[in-house]
């Protein structure tokens, strides 16, 4: 969507979740793995969401021709102690029946498309997509809270399932979030594919670091100490480089990584 980023996906995460916590209620934000994402998106179905967008004709034809016949090989070279390659072996190469081609301008698009829906069947939940990287927020109740998140698992799962794609369980982390320090937060159980997703303390998302008390502690170190390093590293070609290579270094590698959530982070 124009105008949206990372930062204002992650913005709209905790802001629910505050808002949750306002009302006294209990959040639990799923935060999910999906495995090989790109490369297991079928073809026909992708065309068939294409078709539904109003994307037909000639268009959904065009479509068709950069996704079908694709062929792929596997490579391996072996090195000797020069670093030097020795040998090279080839497998032979095989038409792909599956998958999005990565690194393209229309891969990000075509994958969001395809997962586009995915909200119209989730009821009770808050979605947040972009690209591959997916969140649910579950809020409620204490006592209505585990009723309402197998629920919403249980569509989950019949959506997954129903397009082809895989969610990762062991990566696949929930976070429990409370303003309470005093006892341990509530955590209901949450069962995908009869795995139990895992409760973590703190959880990376969209380059944010999201803890259960909502506090950015370990955001703020950890870049703190990247940041650190980057500095270093300025400095010791401070010398060597010209000031307009150096602020565009800076600005590149330093300032913006610094300026991202600051508008989450800003006041911890």
């Amino acid at each position: 969507m124009e105008s949206k980023s990372t930062e204002t996906a992650s913005h709209s995460f905790i802001q629910s979740v505050q808002e949750a916590l306002d009302r006294h209620l209990h959040a639990v934000g799923i935060f999910l793995d999906l495995s090989k994402a790109y490369d297991v998106i079928n073809h026909n179905r992708l065309l068939d969401k294409l078709d539904s967008y109003g994307i037909g004709g000639s268009v959904n034809n065009w479509f068709q021709s950069y996704l079908t016949n694709r062929t792929q090989f596997v490579e391996i070279s072996q090195m000797n102690r020069n670093n030097y390659m020795q040998h090279r072996f080839q497998s032979s190469s095989r038409v792909t029946s599956y998958c999005i081609p990565q690194g393209s301008i229309l891969g990000p698009l075509l994958f969001l498309t395809y997962i586009n829906d995915l909200p119209l069947y989730i009821q009770g939940a808050k979605l947040i997509l972009y690209a591959d990287d997916t969140n649910l927020l579950v809020v409620n109740k204490n006592e209505a809270l585990q009723t309402k998140l197998s629920l919403v698992m249980k569509q989950l799962e019949n959506w997954f399932l129903k397009n082809n794609l895989f969610i990762n369980t062991t990566k696949t982390a929930a976070v429990s979030s409370h303003l309470c320090r005093l006892k341990p937060p509530f955590k209901p159980c949450i069962l995908l594919r009869n795995t139990e997703v895992k409760y973590r303390p703190e959880v990376k998302f969209l380059g944010m670091r999201i803890t259960d008390n909502l506090s950015w502690h370990a955001h703020i170190c950890c870049l703190s100490h990247s940041l650190s390093k980057t500095f270093f590293i300025i400095k010791s070609v401070k010398s060597t480089l010209s000031n307009h290579v150096l602020w565009n270094n800076y600005f590149a590698y330093f300032h913006l990584r610094r300026r991202y959530g600051i508008i989450l982070c800003g006041g911890d």
